[in-house]
């Protein structure tokens, strides 16, 4: 069983080549009778708007199906081609006792290709890398003929409720969906309402699907221009600043001001319709999930155009990282906001001062609102930008080690934000946010995944993220300790009076 199989990637996939290759050839000859390839009858299947090949081996279906105020209320993109998913490897002769194995729930037979949706669905038998469970959507029949219509059709009848999709798992997830569909169509409804009757020039960006190029710092424009085929992308490392040596942490110019304020004035839209939200998650209690608002495909543009391609460049050849950032193909992408009204702040400053945990008294704060323990990141990669908001001092990201490495709570690098700025880094290198000292500071923060490498390592085929963790060495350092995450964090704390 071989690591690389199962990690082929739709380019070096004959089967997603292969399929690929027939929806190429049916857009070549679609006005030829005579010459029609299988893909032709893709078209003719309700539910089916679009099929394209987006780059080599991986095909995008677009689909609308479902009922009108559920799945239907809206298309989506699905995803087909890379290796499959699943328990054994397709070179296993021993098909009989897969089947058995299957049916008494002790095996998931990988199936012939990998299906997604790439956008985030919540759809009873989809995980949350937007993957079709192998189990659920791949029945005997669609695993003996994996064609394109037969996939296709299988996902149609699955937002449909058929097929075994109509059970009461299925029905309750749908309900679940719809609350968050209804959210973001109140919401883009309102903000319609609001640009129609204002005098702005300014399109809310939950009205748009993609990025403007304006908004880019001119250095990174090429990434998001129409006709970017033809211009030549660039050297990366030319466009970034390391800090330090092989830390794998940059920082780069990437936001122009007015698309910073653009982004904090949609954030202040949304919160102020008093819609429900998530936050972004335990600890920081301000900001919001920006996928849960209508802005996810504009962030899926930036994934798709500039952080996939600058990872796959930057990290390619560091050790374990050129396989998890290989091909970053979703994300969670939320805001978090900092900030002090004062009532600690001499505290605050104090600490700062002494070089002493700055994170100490984020935990006393009732909204994690001024900084953030030491962590790090659900994600392959993570692209903070800082979009600024009122004047604010301190607050840097902090650096330690990478999780899993023996200096994985070593100090490293402090890192300050400005104004559309990004820092990029992988998501195991342990940080955390320094407490603001005044004013208010809001950041978008995108996490970057791979759904493959994801796959592979849920079924063991590849190791997790970090591991094998290598022995602790060295002392630890102060700042590097968390509270939040660290099973000894008393006990190292005591070594520091």
């Amino acid at each position: 069983m071989g690591v690389t199989n199962h990690l082929l990637l739709p380019q070096n996939h004959d089967l997603s080549l292969k399929l690929a290759a027939q929806v190429l050839a049916s857009q070549e000859d679609h006005d030829d009778d005579h010459t029609r390839s299988s893909n032709s009858s893709l078209r003719s299947i309700s539910g089916v708007v679009t099929s394209q090949v987006i780059s080599p081996g991986l095909v995008e279906l677009t689909l609308h199906a479902g009922d009108p105020a559920g799945y239907g209320s809206r298309t989506w993109p699905l995803r087909v081609g890379g290796a499959g998913v699943g328990d054994n490897d397709d070179d296993n002769d021993d098909t009989n006792n897969n089947h058995m194995l299957a049916m008494l729930g002790y095996l998931v037979i990988r199936p012939p290709i990998a299906v997604r949706f790439a956008v985030p669905i919540a759809l009873h038998g989809v995980d949350d890398t937007g993957m079709c469970d192998t189990a659920l959507f791949w029945t005997p029949h669609l695993r003996e003929n994996p064609t394109l219509e037969n996939i296709a059709m299988r996902a149609v009848q699955w937002l449909e409720g058929g097929e075994d999709g109509s059970t009461q798992e299925w029905k309750d997830t749908e309900i679940h969906a719809k609350k968050g569909l209804d959210v973001i169509q109140k919401y883009v409804e309102i903000r319609k309402s609001q640009f129609s009757s204002s005098n702005s020039s300014a399109t809310p960006l939950v009205m748009l699907p993609t990025i403007t190029p304006e908004w880019i710092v001119p250095a990174l424009r090429p990434c998001f221009n129409k006709n970017a085929s033809e211009i030549s992308m660039p050297d990366w490392k030319r466009l970034v600043t390391e800090i330090g040596v092989n830390s794998g942490i940059y920082t780069f110019d990437l936001f122009t001001p007015l698309f910073c304020e653009l982004l904090i004035a949609e954030v202040d839209a949304f919160e102020a319709t008093k819609l429900p939200c998530r936050r972004p998650n335990t600890m920081n209690k301000l900001g919001l999930v920006v996928n849960d608002i209508g802005l996810e495909p504009l962030l899926r543009n930036i994934l798709e155009s500039l952080v996939g391609p600058m990872c796959q460049a930057l990290y390619g050849g560091v050790d374990d990282a050129s396989m998890i950032t290989s091909a970053l193909d979703h994300h969670h992408s939320f805001i978090v906001r900092y900030r002090n009204d004062n009532k600690k702040n001499t505290v605050t400053t104090k600490r700062n001062a002494n070089n002493i945990n700055a994170n100490d008294d984020a935990h006393d704060d009732d909204d994690g609102s001024r900084g953030l323990d030491m962590h790090h990141d659900a994600a392959e990669a993570t692209l903070n930008v800082c979009l600024g908001r009122d004047n604010f001092t301190s607050g840097g990201l902090r650096f330690c080690g990478r999780f899993g490495d023996a200096d994985h709570r070593r100090a490293g690098a402090l890192v300050s934000h400005v104004k559309g700025r990004a820092i990029l880094h992988l998501g195991r290198h342990r940080h955390g946010a320094d407490n603001i000292e005044s004013g208010e500071r809001m950041n978008l923060i995108m996490w970057a995944r791979n759904s493959a490498y994801r796959g592979a390592a849920a079924f063991g085929h590849v190791p997790l993220d970090g591991t094998p963790q290598r022995k602790e060495t060295g002392v630890v350092d102060k700042l590097c300790l968390s509270k939040s995450n660290d099973r000894d964090y008393e006990e190292k704390m005591k070594l520091y009076g």
